[in-house]
């Protein structure tokens, strides 16, 4: 029995763990990550973001594939970071490959949340 997991899942956490190589390169600090070895971000407004960290103010990260950022569940996640980088002058990014950046920036215009995307 194959007990590996979906392909989607891998290529996530291979994203999750080149964009914390990449923040530590970048004078981040108090990176937490949904990552072996790390602390988790906590939960912002019940949604627990994939990183958090910090470089004169709070940036938050949420990560989809080319498969999940087209799931209902972003608009859920995407709302709550979105209102709380409003409300506490943080910056939010969607990190997605490259070629799921234009359904990333469509998905966050329609649902009106102000975040930037990231392609990785």
């Amino acid at each position: 029995m194959n007990m590996s997991p979906p392909t989607a899942v891998r290529r996530q956490d291979k994203m999750l763990d080149n964009l914390v190589r990449s923040l530590g390169k970048s004078d981040f600090t108090d990176v937490k990550a949904r990552l072996d070895g790390l602390t988790p971000p906590d939960p912002i407004y019940g949604s627990r973001p994939d990183v958090t960290a910090w470089k004169d103010r709070e940036y938050i990260f949420d990560l989809e594939t080319d498969v999940s950022v087209k799931g209902a569940h972003c608009g859920i996640k995407w709302r709550d970071f979105g209102c709380y980088a409003r409300d506490f002058d943080a910056c939010f990014f969607v990190v997605v490959p490259e070629a799921s950046a234009l359904i990333a920036r469509i998905r966050l215009a329609i649902l009106e949340i102000e975040a930037e995307v990231l392609t990785i």
